[in-house]
């Protein structure tokens, strides 16, 4: 805690404040536009353009395009600009939008580098200045409100004429703006300090004053009673808190939760899919995160609603022919014979004949081979429990190969070693391994404007669930078989599951393609993603 001496706050300071600062009196912080909660309706308009006509961040420029991104205010007068700018060296519109988002990072590098020079306040500044205002909080609370500013004292003082800096300039007071000053101020020169400072500054002494608090001041908490994910969910959990959190100190909302309100949650989600370029799928999962710590600070009344229950991110609509698909029944022949070392083989085939993940499947330990007549897979995404699959009988001789030497723990994938990065599973080398095996052998599909190709190694989960409805198996065996909830209440929550030895029927009336290079059948689809 921050340790504040008795002494009253400083007369010359409180006065200037009141004056120059206006967004001292009533601390509430104006954004977006010239009164509170204002702001254009371009940034909560859902922005969905195709290559051909996105000109966000572009502009033309002697026939040629070229990527244009604002200084941030605060910045262009030490800039000498109110723009960056940087030529793409394309006449192509479509080109353009593939290289503007690395020239955008480039940019913004060159625009944090600058700020970081010291120039200005850093985000990062703003961070440690507005924890420390939290703590101030936390002390002065222990106390009534009414000794609030004389416990606080002169440290508020000198700690305001910090972070103000050097004056930017000088004015003189004008006899019709005294106001409250005394006839004899008129005149008087008085210090006028960076804007962005001022702003700062206020908001300093709004979170010291009225504790505000910090966006990720309950993460730990979070974490401890309520956050269960795997180490990769928890990742995307602590970028958003730390964009959101970055995102209201760069507006001038400040790090407070209790500011966060339904018009910020609509810029922010504008700002995600405009200004930072990420998929609609990413930023989905980011709001997810956000509005699930949301409810965790409701629940413990540090909020007294929850912004993000409104906070909807657009979802384009994808054809048949954009979506991720399963393999046809070349290309699963394509990757089953193809050259590659025998532990990407023996995962690959396990998930063809079982529809597991790639991770469920990577886990595998020797004690999860049940008397060599089934699988017991750890749960995946929101499964409830562990799940037992029949083995297929093509997978005999692989299993009693991987079980050699080994029992209880032993890892039946030892080629994949827990990484030393928490927040990367034991798969995460095999995944790439597949993908590098995959494009090698010409097995990928790439959409115009997606990152991922339609093709992956989750396209064994599809062409196994693909093979069972073709073989004739029924909808609830196949969601039990591969861990999908079931629908309605009668089979999703009373039912205790079909019966192992119907599971075992239908894991063998899936087929792999021929092996042996004879002719392979493709087909037809009712509702076709090729």
């Amino acid at each position: 805690m921050v340790e504040l001496s008795g002494r009253a706050l400083p007369k010359d300071f409180s006065h200037y404040f009141l004056m120059r600062c206006p967004y001292s009196k009533g601390l509430r912080v104006p954004f977006w536009g010239t009164r509170w909660g204002t702001f254009p309706k371009s940034l909560v308009t859902a922005m969905n353009r195709s290559s051909a006509t996105d000109k966000s961040f572009l502009e033309q420029h002697n026939g040629k395009w070229r990527v244009t991104l604002s200084v941030p205010t605060h910045l262009r007068k030490a800039m000498g600009k109110t723009k960056v700018k940087l030529s793409l060296g394309t006449d192509s519109l479509a080109v353009a939008n593939e290289l503007k988002w690395g020239v955008l990072a480039k940019l913004k590098k060159q625009i944090r580098d600058f700020e970081l020079d010291g120039k200005a306040a850093s985000k990062g500044e703003r961070l440690r200045i507005f924890k420390e205002a939290a703590e101030i909080a936390e002390t002065l609370a222990k106390h009534p409100a009414d000794v609030h500013e004389k416990l606080a004292g002169e440290y508020l003082g000198n700690r305001v004429i910090e972070i103000l800096g050097a004056p930017v300039r000088y004015e003189r007071v004008n006899a019709w703006e005294t106001e409250e000053k005394q006839e004899s101020d008129a005149g008087t020169p008085i210090a006028i300090y960076d804007k962005e400072r001022e702003q700062l500054a206020s908001q300093f002494m709004d979170i010291a004053f009225h504790g505000g608090i910090p966006i990720g001041k309950l993460d730990a908490d979070y974490k401890k009673h309520r956050l269960k994910v795997s180490p990769r969910t928890e990742g995307d959990h602590d970028r958003a808190l730390v964009m959101l959190a970055a995102f209201c100190i760069e507006q001038g909302v400040g790090d407070d939760i209790r500011k966060v309100d339904r018009w910020v949650v609509a810029a922010f989600i504008s700002y995600l899919e405009t200004s930072k370029g990420l998929a609609a799928r990413t930023s989905k999962k980011y709001v997810s995160r956000l509005k699930l710590y949301f409810d965790y600070a409701l629940s413990q009344q540090t909020i007294e609603d929850n912004p993000w229950e409104k906070g909807k991110v657009h979802m384009p609509t994808a054809k048949n022919s954009d979506k991720e698909r399963p393999f046809t029944e070349t290309e699963a022949a394509k990757l089953l014979m193809g050259e590659c070392n025998q532990a990407l083989k023996d995962v690959m085939m396990i998930a063809a004949l079982t529809g597991a993940r790639l991770d469920a499947v990577v886990d595998l330990r020797a004690d999860d081979i049940i008397e060599g007549k089934c699988f017991r897979f750890k749960p995946q995404k929101r499964e409830p429990g562990v799940r037992f699959i029949p083995i297929h009988p093509d997978l005999k001789g692989i299993l009693e190969r991987r079980l050699e030497g080994k029992q209880g723990t032993d890892s039946l994938f030892p080629e994949y070693p827990t990484p030393e990065n928490p927040q990367r599973e034991r798969s995460f080398a095999a995944s790439k391994q597949f993908t590098t095996y995959r494009r090698k052998l010409g097995v990928d599909e790439v959409v115009v404007g997606k990152r991922r190709s339609r093709v992956n190694f989750h396209s064994w989960r599809r062409w196994f669930i693909t093979k069972s409805e073709r073989a004739g198996t029924p909808d609830p065996l196949i969601s039990a078989i591969v861990g999908h909830a079931r629908k309605g209440m009668t089979l999703g929550h009373y039912s205790e599951g079909p019966e192992m030895i119907a599971a075992r029927k239908a894991i063998r009336k899936v087929k792999l393609p021929p092996l042996d290079g004879s002719p392979i059948f493709e087909p037809e689809a009712v509702t076709p993603r090729s």
